[in-house]
């Protein structure tokens, strides 16, 4: 056995730690939205718990002490996240194997793993998911809000991917005090953190076969796609988004105007909310037949910037 470099052990954390990064990503994402709401700016706050994607791949590396277990992860976790509905497509194979690699590097190049090493490898990795969104969707035009994006993320690497998992580690190899103030502030925050995942998939992540109407109007009703389908039209336009450019192409949906209307509306807004608990709200009389509804549930708002196209869309709230 001992010619093979990744032991089963190794293997079994490997598979474990890329299993449970993928399917948080989704949690971690709506933590960020809670940020950016919190606020009140669009995007950019998030970033202060990108760490938290990478925390997995350093505390996998830290238990199986292999060189390779970064980038291995990181392919892994994107693959869970790719084939569980992530948002960034195949693109988050680029990104989170990116980061791996960084993980690994920065390990092998300061030939350690103490305090500094996993702080310099979550800080690294985590501010470079800045650089790579840059390089290919240009996010950013100004240096000055790129600087301080990628600062934001580079401290939430040093906290969350360094800090956390060196703390978690500690524990994990009985380092740690019985009792110490440390030792209580990373188990508090891991229990907050566990729990809060568990509120998110039970009570927020949303799935099902139809999409209510809801809120404010006289007659509230849940419906199928197939159920308007008499309503279709075809829309032809691009998507410009913050992370994310879709050249012009025709899409074929349910006007959003058609939904509503067999609600009879009484408020003046609604609020569009997609299974991950994303949501944004559009004033009623912005509305046009442009913005539709696709069977893939995902909402194409022509017109508007990429954040308001809500993907798997499972109630629209009338207020």
């Amino acid at each position: 056995m001992s010619k093979y470099y990744f032991k089963t052990r190794d293997l079994v954390i490997i598979a474990i730690i890329s299993a449970l990064g993928g399917v948080s990503s989704t949690y971690i994402g709506y933590l960020g939205n809670l940020v950016n709401r919190f606020l009140g700016v669009p995007f950019g706050a998030g970033q202060f718990l990108a760490g938290l994607h990478i925390f997995w791949i350093t505390l996998g590396y830290g238990l199986t002490k292999k060189r390779g277990a970064g980038v291995m992860i990181g392919i892994l976790k994107a693959f869970v996240e790719l084939f569980s509905g992530g948002k960034l497509g195949v693109f988050i194979l680029v990104l989170s194997g990116t980061q791996g690699i960084l993980v690994d590097l920065v390990f092998l190049l300061l030939r350690k793993r103490n305090f500094i090493s996993y702080i310099m490898a979550g800080g690294i990795a985590t501010g470079a998911n800045v650089l790579i969104f840059q390089i290919f969707f240009a996010p950013y035009n100004a240096m000055t809000l790129f600087f301080l994006i990628s600062c934001i993320a580079f401290f939430s690497g040093i906290i969350f991917a360094g800090y956390f998992s060196f703390s978690v580690l500690e524990i994990l190899d009985g380092k740690e005090k019985k009792y110490g103030l440390k030792k209580a502030v990373t188990i508090g925050f891991a229990t907050l953190l566990l729990f809060g995942g568990v509120y998110y998939y039970t009570e927020i992540y949303t799935t099902g076969e139809k999409i209510s109407i809801s809120g404010n109007c006289e007659n509230p009703y849940n419906f199928t796609y197939e159920d308007l389908k008499s309503f279709e039209k075809t829309v032809k336009t691009e998507m410009a988004g913050q992370y994310k450019y879709e050249e012009e192409k025709e899409y074929e949906g349910i006007p959003l105007l058609n939904i509503l209307e067999k609600s009879v509306p009484k408020g003046d807004k609604i609020e569009v909310i997609g299974n991950d608990g994303y949501s944004v709200i559009f004033d009623l009389e912005k509305l046009n037949d442009d913005i539709i509804l696709t069977e893939e549930r995902r909402l194409i708002a022509k017109g508007f910037d990429g954040s308001y196209w809500v993907q798997d869309v499972v109630e629209i709230k009338i207020k």
